[in-house]
């Protein structure tokens, strides 16, 4: 399906994944000037529920989110139901993966990350639930995990606001493994539903695996007449002291559980704290945000012709509604060209930051790559976790090979990797300068505001957007235009760097 240009006033770049009820779009916002995760409901796939209670749950998930402000939850900043294109909802793009991505890369288990996010999301429920809003369907993947660390609830879709203990008939409203067995059964739905599905997650998140697997059928018939092992029996290195807890959430009957999210999640911190000296961590380590910001999916749709920009797509989870990988793991693809996220990122890449200011927008695919194959010989696969990781801080080569030399173990190395380096980069395209351009002029607002319109005629509405971001790592004005000539469809970048050496008019 041919991606849309624009809906309502949001202009679509490229598609972000699919979901259960529709698809998610990056977009940009033109007039706060910023992106933004757009979602849009594909009634027309749906036949068994009537259109109108498919209207009525899309117009609940935004109704339900709009009136939510948390950091572990997602923040909607518009809907509309009435768009020619179909019912869509404009909510905050976030950086990172999905929590079901995240427990698949990760080397081991890490306990206290899993303590943390948990703890992250008990707080968001608690605060979701305190609104009279149920989520209904928590899973890792409606879980995501952004690049500062923090985990934000996604995916309110099916959510219903009303009184707190609203009857579930007919149709099953959630996800087979993590569902609670009232909703199996059509009994009371409540709040306490979410924090069955809390425990699944947790149980995951401990042992990488949830409490129950198999067909749809098997796992509906263990959650309602099965206990799980217990967390020690699966993993002896898992503290003991987690096992009733979890356990309690996982409990058949609503009240035998948690009466609230506070009160699991204050036996939560009470259990860390009996075998950890300090609280859990108000955010994930370091090793979990590389991971976050690693991690890469494929296109999934291919865009009728659009600006280089919207050509390619990240694809998210089925239950990622906010999010965009930040690029790939060790052997997956080459870095897709990403446009510059205006809404979100990372403090360490906002002007000032650091004394080389950058993001990865100053870095080519073809860059990285070139540096990623220069380390792999000496660190493995994690070179290209490194490379991303390193890029993301700064615009600055030598600043860049300095701080990857940094993870080397040898002085020799140190300086094998360095003189690689300078013998790649000697004539490298980063260091181009234009002709009609003067190397060490310096990039002021007038010439920062003529390569964005220069660029825009190569990738829309971007291009200035793009131009200005570049700005900030610029040493002068060729190196500016060598930055975004790295942004250009490589069939069209001769002719970008020909207009923009003509002389300003």
């Amino acid at each position: 399906m041919a991606i849309p240009r624009t809906v309502g006033k949001y202009e679509i770049v490229d598609a972000v994944g699919a979901g259960g009820m529709g698809t998610v779009y990056r977009a940009f916002d033109p007039t706060l000037e910023r992106m933004v995760a757009l979602k849009i409901v594909h009634l027309d796939r749906v036949h068994d529920v009537p259109f109108e209670q498919l209207c009525v749950r899309f117009r609940n998930e935004a109704r339900a989110v709009a009136r939510l402000n948390h950091p572990a939850i997602v923040t909607i900043f518009d809907y509309d139901d009435q768009d020619p294109v179909g019912a869509y909802i404009a909510m905050e793009y976030v950086q990172g993966c999905a929590l079901d991505e995240y427990v698949k890369q990760r080397p081991e288990l890490h306990l206290e990350d899993a303590v943390s996010a948990m703890h992250q999301v008990l707080g968001g429920l608690a605060y979701a639930h305190g609104k009279d809003v149920v989520h209904r369907d928590i899973k890792p993947s409606n879980l995501l995990v952004t690049r500062d660390g923090l985990v934000k609830i996604t995916d309110f879709g099916i959510a219903r606001i009303g009184p707190k203990t609203t009857t579930q008939t007919g149709l099953l409203v959630g996800t087979p493994q993590y569902m609670a067995p009232e909703q199996y059964m059509g009994g009371l739905v409540d709040h306490r539903c979410d924090l069955h599905a809390a425990g699944a997650v947790l149980y995951e998140l401990l042992t990488g695996t949830p409490p129950f697997t198999g067909t749809s059928a098997e796992v509906m018939y263990k959650i309602c007449n099965e206990v799980p092992k217990l967390l020690s029996a699966v993993d002896s290195s898992i503290p003991k002291a987690l096992d009733a807890i979890v356990a309690k959430a996982l409990e058949k009957i609503p009240a035998n559980r948690y009466a609230s999210a506070q009160e699991f999640q204050q036996a939560l911190r009470s259990g860390w704290q009996a075998f950890s000296p300090k609280p859990p961590s108000p955010t994930l380590s370091q090793s979990a945000r590389v991971i976050a910001t690693a991690i890469h999916r494929q296109p999934v749709a291919a865009a009728a012709p659009r600006p280089a920009a919207a050509a390619a797509a990240p694809q998210a989870s089925p239950g990622l509604q906010a999010v965009a990988g930040a690029g790939p793991l060790a052997g997956g693809p080459p870095l897709p060209p990403s446009p510059p996220d205006v809404a979100k990122s990372s403090p360490r890449s906002q002007p000032g930051a650091d004394s080389h200011p950058g993001s990865l927008v100053a870095w080519s695919r073809e860059q990285l790559a070139e540096i990623e194959r220069q380390l792999i010989p000496l660190v493995g696969p994690m070179a290209r976790i490194l490379v991303r990781e390193a890029a993301a801080t700064t615009a600055s080569r030598q600043e860049l090979y300095r701080l990857l030399a940094s993870h080397l173990r040898t002085p020799q190395e140190r300086r094998q990797f360095l003189m690689t380096g300078e013998r790649a980069w000697s004539g490298a395209a980063g260091d181009a300068v234009i002709s009609g351009l003067s190397a060490g002029r310096p990039v002021t607002p007038e010439a920062t505001q003529r390569a964005g319109e220069v660029l825009k005629r190569y990738l829309g509405p971007m291009g200035p957007i793009v131009a200005r971001k570049c700005a900030q790592s610029a040493t002068d004005e060729a190196h500016l235009y060598a930055l975004l000539a790295e942004k250009v469809d490589p069939r069209e970048r001769a002719r970008f760097l020909a207009e923009a050496s003509k002389p300003a008019p």
